[in-house]
């Protein structure tokens, strides 16, 4: 019986160390995704837009995924029409690189929620 027991206890140990493992890998699974933003009123020149579009596009895919992320930044381009080319690259817990921008991908169209201003995302191109 004790052998059968720590046979179980051996296995069970196998399976959380592959799970977690697995889990890991997938929290580290980063989407680039480039975005085009066009904010709802004008942005302060002082503003530090990279700070508004790590938490915006941050913000957003948390609230969908209900999972934790991993932003690893963002950098963009004001463009002429005041629209801004935001690139950047995020992961969620749980998702694949291929899940999370597809999540994203899906926000074409929709108004997300800033500190400075909200932001309609007007184009998402994923990698």
């Amino acid at each position: 019986m004790q052998f059968k027991l720590s046979s179980i206890f051996v296995t069970l140990a196998a399976v959380a160390v592959v799970s977690a493992s697995a889990i890991v890998a997938k929290r580290d699974d980063a989407a680039t995704c480039t975005l085009v933003l066009t904010p709802d009123a004008p942005v302060d020149p002082s503003t530090n837009l990279v700070a508004e579009f790590n938490f915006v596009i941050g913000r957003a895919l948390s609230e969908e995924t209900g999972d934790a992320i991993n932003q690893h930044g963002s950098s963009f381009t004001a463009n002429a029409d005041g629209t801004y080319a935001v690139v950047d690259t995020i992961s969620a817990d749980g998702l694949t690189a291929t899940q999370t921008a597809a999540d994203i991908e899906g926000w074409v169209g929709q108004t997300k929620t800033g500190i400075a201003a909200n932001w309609l995302v007007d184009s998402v191109t994923c990698a």
